[in-house]
């Protein structure tokens, strides 16, 4: 039985790359043909379509075929006339796919999964666009372009595949780097940049469950970075073009899914203010544009849930019936919960006297230096393995590559942006990635690359990956290709006013029973709608309203 879900999710796993990358045609397709290029682009336009869509319909079942199988038909052209040979290349990615499959079997949920993941996911399968979404739960009023992606990967009553987009990102982002490596005849700085990333990536993300909305954040991150180094490296000017697209492109994804990312448009922004002669006259083309809807779209659907176009900025923000004057308290109690107040500080100092002079920074600190450490460690290691095992070039080069000039300025802005809005380790990855990249870029430009030294080191820390999988998995009782599940039962919600309209909300004693611990609280696949709130619920042009009742 396992062996078929396994033989299972690895077809639909392939298909759904194959879906993806001819998705990505629609944006990329006079860009590049580059297949691994068109599935990044291919998660945009997933969350393009799903956040157009879902201001007129709900998402189903047919809507997620509809758009799976228009990419498939996208490349089935190709598949079927291009001549496929298996060649090593394709055995190579088949072997890293199959390495990387025991991550995710019956693996553990994430523990902000049951609590806004999933339900985000129930509201958009069961009711087109809410106004006021953010009342029914408050970690709805800022919300994450990658939850809108999920739904298409929702099956009726079962969530199993909803953690796939960001496992499939993940590996063939890997899969991307290594053949971008091993490829290249020269030593880049974009190469090195993708060394020091998935080398961090494979040793320390090895669950799903220490994946969330982060990831996908880094991930396309990274692939900006990427590309605003290629943009540097490049001569031809069509080329700089695509590069720059792709660097703006993959920024704007990224803040879209976590606001952390917000610095890397300082790159987009520096590359076309430096080369502007060669890039304005494509920033008004139809892509650009895509890019462009998209970004409206999101921030009118954030209006639509909260009352406020950018959270939290009360500028930005509405009186109509659904705003509650509550969510721009979210952001205070955000920066207290970021900055450790609650874990550490709250039986000591007052709120305002914690946040007073960076009072709370050693407190902060004491708290999570040792994880910061460990996540360090594991970024350093390999990389300083790795260079130490490289051969010396014969003539040193002690010249200054000035490509970084404006890299070490952002690198500084993305750290000072982390520490005073989000000091939240896994939300500053990509910060912490590019210090390593400046530090050991130096002694990398005087060694000589090595394609043999490179391949034997990660295969070992796929090996190890892979292996820390299979000790997992021999510890389970139950073996399955899915997510762990959280069985919550509900009680009506006796608060909400409407006739009409069922709502629902945990039934804690009952769940507390069932040894369901903190998750017994919350909603996890409770049928909609589920929310602890006290809420008013009205319906107009069929369209649902929900805010707060005060009594």
């Amino acid at each position: 039985m396992v062996i078929a879900e396994v033989f299972s999710f690895i077809i639909i796993s392939v298909l759904s790359i194959i879906s993806l990358s001819g998705l990505g045609k629609m944006i990329n397709a006079s860009l590049s043909k580059n297949f691994f290029n068109n599935f990044f682009y291919g998660f945009i336009i997933v969350a393009f379509l799903v956040t157009i869509i879902h201001f007129f319909v709900k998402i189903n079942i047919y809507i997620s075929l509809i758009i799976f199988l228009t990419g498939l038909l996208l490349n089935f052209k190709n598949l079927i006339l291009s001549k496929i040979k298996i060649n090593k290349d394709y055995i190579t990615y088949f072997i890293i796919i199959m390495i990387f499959v025991p991550m995710y079997i019956s693996q553990k949920y994430h523990e902000d999964f049951g609590y806004y993941h999933l339900p985000y996911i129930i509201n958009l399968i069961n009711e087109k666009m809410i106004f006021g979404l953010a009342n029914i739960n408050r970690a709805f009023v800022h919300n994450s372009l990658w939850l809108n992606v999920l739904p298409v990967f929702y099956l009726k009553d079962n969530y199993n595949f909803v953690t796939l987009p960001t496992f499939l990102v993940y590996v063939v982002f890997i899969i991307f780097s290594i053949k971008k490596i091993i490829k290249s005849k020269e030593q880049k700085l974009s190469n090195f940049f993708l060394i020091v990333t998935i080398f961090y990536l494979i040793l320390k993300f090895t669950r799903i469950t220490e994946f969330g909305n982060d990831i996908p954040a880094v991930i396309f991150s990274s692939l900006a970075i990427y590309n605003f180094f290629r943009f540097l490296e490049e001569e031809d000017k069509e080329k700089k073009n695509n590069y720059f697209f792709n660097n703006l492109s993959f920024a704007v994804f990224a803040i879209l899914i976590k606001f952390s990312s917000i610095p890397i448009i300082l790159l987009s922004i520096y590359l076309f203010l430096k080369n502007h002669k060669i890039l304005i006259n494509n920033i008004f083309k139809i892509h650009f544009i895509l890019i462009y809807v998209l970004c409206f779209m999101f921030f009118l659907q954030q209006f639509i849930y909260t009352g406020c176009f950018i959270f939290p900025s009360k500028i930005s923000c509405f009186d109509v019936s659904w705003f509650d004057q509550n969510f721009l308290n979210s952001k205070y109690r955000l920066e207290l919960i970021n900055k450790g107040y609650f874990a550490t500080a709250k039986d000591i100092l007052s709120e305002e006297e914690y946040l007073k002079n960076f009072t709370w920074l050693s407190f902060w600190f004491e708290r999570n230096y040792i994880g910061m450490t460990e996540h360090l460690s594991t970024m350093i290691t390999p990389v300083i393995i790795f260079l130490i095992l490289l051969k010396k070039k014969v003539s040193l080069n002690f010249s200054h590559d000035n490509k970084l000039n404006f890299f070490y300025f952002f690198v500084l802005i993305g750290f000072l942006f982390w520490i005073e809005f989000s000091p939240v380790y896994r939300f500053g990855i990509i910060y912490f990635l590019s210090l390593v990249f400046i530090l050991s870029f130096f002694i990398y430009s005087n060694k000589i690359f090595s394609k043999k030294i490179f391949l034997i080191l990660i295969s070992i820390f796929l090996f190890f990956n892979f292996t820390k999988n299979i000790v997992r998995l021999s510890n389970e009782k139950e073996i399955f290709v899915g997510i762990k599940k959280i069985n919550n039962t509900s009680i009506p919600n006796s608060y909400y006013k409407n006739n009409s309209i069922k709502i629902f909300q945990p039934d804690m004693r009952a769940n507390a029973e069932k040894g369901n611990g903190w998750q017994g609280r919350l909603c996890w696949d409770i049928e909609f709608i589920c929310t602890k709130n006290k809420v008013i619920i009205e319906k107009k042009n069929n369209y649902l309203f929900i805010k707060i009742f005060e009594e």
